[in-house]
């Protein structure tokens, strides 16, 4: 969109641009709501009187408990075009929204192109009907509007120019069959189902693996095995519900990462909205499904919930913690395996599952370090790492990576059962063999910042992961 798409209009005439939907791909309330719920719960519950006094209200209350960081929103870069082109030719602009007041002002201070900006006060949701009287007292001699949605369409009958924005477009026809002269800017759509995968994060579910690796070592029947794949399924659904709360936390940290911006709602292809109701629809069916298959299991996975939701909210900015954490969450899958299907805690494997998922977890956190110092940055946005802390997240990594491998050959060497259980037990110390080699290898590429992706993900896709993971499922096999 250029200068030459309003040559038809007036240049006396301002150019008015809404912000929910055309300036930003996203909506202003939920993004206040969803950063003052996880960063400031507290507080935000002090809103609740103003629910009952309107929108506006709201809006205002909602604002002031947390204000959303304007550098960080997802501009519509057609718009940004048509509004730095409008200044350019002399035109006026301003931006006029329902959003409050204080968030407009901010906006269009980060943004240096407006030449004053309208929102709403406790009292007056500027929307609508709202809206436009505030226009026609403003500009009596005619303006140009910029929106996006149905609330738009009385404004832009009165309007001297209409830019119907995203969704704005479908109203091209009915408008210009009113006599209104419309420009209209096609923005860019993502693919809505390979989005979604995206959010998923379908591809992770190979985590969830970790559920039948108690049910494999015991050696169990056709019926368990059924039962655990019915929670795999399930399981995955709940993850994936996780994720998408995750991503709705890391709004902000993610608009800021280099690659973590591009996710679908990060970067408004996905509503906060739709992303809130999909994970929240998710974890009903998830947890229903979970208490149908086994009360305990139940349990398990309601302690997973709750320290993802406590790594989302607090945790994760806490350098070491966090970590511990994620840990501790792989170590969760294992225990939902065990309860599922009635069998005996394994301490060995317990407390080899947390230290190889806490070495794993370092090891993307040591990249990141690593990537820090290499770019001069001090600290790691959202993380609580300093770039400086790159030799104790080496040293941490490395020594819970040796741990994981002791625990493993003494239980090989110690534990009474595994002659029992196992008719060539010599073959089992290929497997301590084969996971030192792989976290030699994880740790070499971690250190030279050539590990792009998480661990686990990346061992799905490495060559070498899978024949070593191969020759451990061999030696397996040999050993029974």
């Amino acid at each position: 969109m250029t200068l030459l798409d309003l040559e038809g209009f007036d240049h006396h005439l301002p150019l008015v641009c809404d912000l929910d939907g055309t300036l930003i791909k996203s909506d202003s309330l939920p993004e206040n709501s969803l950063k003052a719920f996880f960063q400031s719960p507290q507080h935000l519950l002090r809103t609740i009187p103003s629910w009952f006094k309107g929108r506006a209200a709201l809006k205002e209350t909602v604002a002031n408990v947390r204000s959303i960081e304007p550098q960080v929103l997802p501009y519509r870069e057609e718009i940004l075009e048509l509004i730095r082109g409008a200044k350019a030719g002399g035109r006026e602009t301003y931006l006029v929204t329902a959003a409050a007041q204080s968030i407009a002002d901010n906006i269009i201070c980060h943004l240096g192109s407006f030449d004053g900006a309208k929102g709403s006060n406790g009292s007056l949701n500027l929307k609508g009907r709202h809206k436009l009287r505030w226009l026609q007292a403003n500009f009596p001699e005619g303006f140009i509007y910029a929106g996006d949605s149905a609330a738009d369409l009385p404004i832009w009958e009165a309007a001297s120019g209409a830019v119907l924005v995203g969704n704005g477009v479908k109203f091209e026809t009915q408008l210009r069959e009113a006599g209104v002269e419309v420009r209209t800017i096609s923005c860019e759509r993502g693919n809505s189902v390979k989005d979604w995968l995206s959010e998923l994060r379908v591809h992770q579910w190979s985590k969830n693996v970790l559920i039948f690796v108690p049910l494999f070592l015991g050696q169990g029947n056709f019926y368990a095995a059924l039962k655990t794949g019915i929670a795999f399924l399930d399981f995955g659904l709940i993850a994936s519900a996780t994720y998408i709360s995750n991503d709705l936390a890391d709004l902000e940290s993610d608009r800021a990462h280099a690659t973590k911006r591009f996710r679908a709602i990060a970067a408004g292809r996905i509503s906060i909205i739709n992303g809130f109701l999909a994970s929240l629809s998710m974890l009903v069916v998830g947890i229903g499904v979970a208490l149908f298959l086994q009360p305990q299991f139940a349990l398990a996975v309601a302690v997973y919930l709750v320290l993802t939701l406590a790594y989302s909210i607090r945790l994760k900015h806490y350098a070491l913690v966090a970590v511990t954490v994620i840990g501790a969450l792989f170590t969760m899958r294992i225990v939902m395996g065990q309860v599922l299907n009635d069998l005996a805690f394994s301490p060995w494997l317990l407390s080899f599952s947390a230290m190889f998922f806490f070495s794993l977890s370092l090891a993307k956190r040591h990249v990141e370090a690593m990537r820090a110092c290499s770019k001069g940055r001090d600290v790691i946005k959202g993380r609580g790492y300093l770039c400086d802390d790159w030799p104790l997240t080496l040293g941490y990594g490395l020594a819970s990576a040796s741990a994981s491998i002791v625990i493993m050959l003494l239980f090989i060497a110690l534990e009474a059962r595994v002659p029992q259980a196992y008719h060539n037990p010599a073959w089992l110390y290929v497997a301590p063999a084969g996971v030192f080699i792989w976290l030699q290898r994880i740790w070499l590429l971690s250190h030279r910042m050539d590990l792009h992706d998480d661990p686990v993900v990346f061992a799905l896709r490495d060559k070498t992961s899978l024949l070593i993971g191969a020759i451990i499922a061999l030696a397996f096999a040999l050993a029974l």
